[in-house]
């Protein structure tokens, strides 16, 4: 039944008059645990266990995947129980892998037109209020998980409880499959928050279930999950990871090839369908299609340069101010903040005839630095910036 979809294993201690644990028992479990004689220990999903060996009264068992992983004996009263428990796993993964097919046909039996194959655009957008893992902070990053294998891993953001991640920092990726792979995989996307340890083992902070339904149904609107948290942050509240996903549509894919291409190239930007790089120069999406979407070698030049003074200067992209091309060609980090903060010029109406040809959405993420308003103590105003996303 639906309840099986998603298995959780409960591997659970009883702890005697002193306080210290006795072995694992299945006799009379549920009406112990309700009445509070059992603790909860471990917390895995079903494809997250894996016997390794079976001796007498003890199971070896491999916990959690990638970094969480963990190998634990587990001491049973007789060597009976210890059976039955490994006879469980096995029965309910069986179970668990028959039911691929049918979350297949009930999905379709739903009227949905699914196809072949399945092609989605996922982004991973922000955590917010995430707990402290380190000294002050948190150096947080995402792996995301389809079953038993790893699809996609983000950058690590240093420093802070409320991560932004962008397409520099691996927000986005892509699911191409088969339909019957991808409701054969699990029960959907799990996105696992980590905070990186340069010297030790990365923590694991939460974790963010989606189901396939929940990823077809995706329209690309920015969508909060609160965080399932590891038993040593449960007192963290408010810890949320914005996601965003939908159907990726052809120009999606073929910029995410020339995203993955540039990468590993280290090409500077990745453009797909109709595009202008740099400004005025127009790229049909044929063209764009047939070179990977990559940008031609002879425009990528060198991008930073040492002043006289011993600084550094950016070449401005995607190109100088048409008004003062050589003064705006080369420019500090400063410079240019500057000038981004002056009122814009020289505007352009973008339109086909009399229809605009598209619309440009931009998104508040973020902002820091802002004065203290609360205090009456004198204020000390600090410049301040918002960090904002672009869609097309």
């Amino acid at each position: 039944d639906a309840s099986t979809y998603v298995v959780l294993a409960f591997i659970l201690e009883e702890l005697d008059d002193e306080g210290s644990a006795s072995s694992f028992s299945l006799s009379g479990v549920d009406q112990e645990f309700a009445d509070g004689k059992w603790i909860e220990a471990y917390l895995y999903n079903l494809e997250d266990i894996e016997v390794l060996n079976h001796h007498h009264h003890t199971v070896e068992l491999k916990l959690g995947r990638g970094n969480d992983t963990k190998v634990r004996d587990i001491i049973f009263a007789n060597d009976d129980e210890a059976m039955s428990f490994c006879d469980i796993l096995q029965s309910l993964g069986k179970l668990q892998a028959g039911q691929a097919q049918r979350r297949l046909e009930d999905y379709l039996s739903k009227g949905k037109d699914l196809g072949s194959k399945v092609q989605l655009l996922v982004e991973v957008v922000s955590a917010v209020r995430l707990p402290v893992a380190d000294i002050a902070s948190t150096d947080a990053y995402v792996t995301v998980h389809l079953g038993k294998n790893q699809v996609h891993k983000t950058d690590f953001r240093p420093n802070t409880l409320n991560p932004i991640w962008t397409v520099d920092t691996g927000s986005l990726f892509m699911l191409d499959m088969s339909s019957e792979q991808f409701f054969g995989s699990g029960d959907g996307l799990m996105f696992s928050v980590y905070d990186y340890d340069a010297l030790g083992q990365d923590d694991l902070l939460g974790r963010v279930f989606v189901s396939q339904e929940d990823l077809l149904e995706g329209s690309g609107k920015r969508k909060e999950f609160s965080l399932i948290l590891e038993k040593e942050y449960k007192k963290a509240k408010g810890c949320k990871l914005a996601l965003r996903f939908r159907p990726a549509t052809p120009a999606d894919i073929v910029f995410m090839k020339a995203l993955a291409a540039g990468k590993k190239k280290k090409v500077v930007g990745a453009f797909a369908g109709e595009a202008f790089v740099p400004i005025r120069q127009h790229q049909p999406a044929n063209v764009l299609e047939a070179a990977g979407g990559l940008l031609p070698g002879n425009l990528l030049k060198r991008e930073t340069r040492k002043t006289k003074g011993g600084g550094r200067e950016f070449r401005v992209k995607p190109e100088p101010d048409p008004e003062r091309p050589e003064e705006t060609k080369w420019m500090t980090e400063e410079q240019i903040n500057d000038e981004a903060l002056k009122p814009s010029t020289s505007w352009i109406r973008a339109e086909s005839g009399s229809k605009p040809i598209g619309r440009l959405h931009f998104e508040l993420i973020g902002c820091d630095g802002l004065p203290n308003k609360d205090s009456s103590i004198v204020h000390h105003f600090r410049r301040f910036h918002c960090q904002y996303r672009r869609h097309f």
